[in-house]
């Protein structure tokens, strides 16, 4: 084999055997209650405004009643005169 490979091949099982203990490190502490748990920082708060707006409101959807065109088979609206694609008045 070659050198450069037995050097990985030795890195990777050092890795290995080093996550192995820190697990097994870990389930022992938690086990005996000397369990050390990760530092978390706390929540920055939210930036403050001099006024915060409240958010913009939706408008409600508009509804139409639609009809199919007899050339082309597009869906118009009822109140329109003609089709917008073939040119056909409205039936």
């Amino acid at each position: 084999m070659g050198f450069l490979l037995k050097i990985l091949l030795f890195g990777v099982a050092v890795y290995g055997a080093y996550r192995t203990y820190r697990h097994w490190k870990g389930l022992f502490d938690r086990f005996t209650g000397n369990a050390n748990p990760p530092q978390r920082r706390p929540a920055a708060p939210p930036p403050q405004t001099a006024q915060q707006a409240p958010p913009p409101t939706r408008k409600p959807a508009v509804i139409e009643d639609t009809v199919q065109c007899a050339g082309c088979g597009a869906y118009i609206s009822t109140s329109a005169e003609k089709c917008g694609q073939c040119g056909r008045p409205r039936p």
